[in-house]
C-alpha cells in the first residue's frame, strides 16, 4: 500500500487519511460491541487491521507535515 501513496497528491492523501480515520472509528465501534462474540482468530485479524490503519494514518500525516514544511 505504501507504494501507492507515492503516486497520489497531497490532497488525495488528506482524503485517504480522512477515510481511514472514519473506517478506524467504525472498526473500533465494532470491536467494542462484538469483542465477546467474535472468535479469537477474527478478533486478532481485526486488531491487526486496526494497527495497520493506525500506522498508515500516522505515516500519511507525517508525509503531509513534511510536505508542508518544504512548501509553506
Amino acid at each position: 500500500m505504501r507504494k501507492l501513496y507515492e503516486y497520489i497528491s497531497v490532497e488525495q492523501k488528506k482524503e485517504v487519511v480522512k477515510q481511514l480515520k472514519q473506517s478506524l472509528e467504525q472498526l473500533n465501534d465494532e470491536l467494542s460491541k462484538n469483542e465477546k462474540v467474535l472468535s479469537p482468530f477474527v478478533n486478532e485479524l481485526l486488531l491487526d487491521a486496526k494497527d495497520k490503519w493506525t500506522l498508515e494514518i500516522e505515516e500519511l500525516e507525517l508525509e503531509k507535515k513534511n510536505h508542508d514544511k518544504k512548501h509553506p
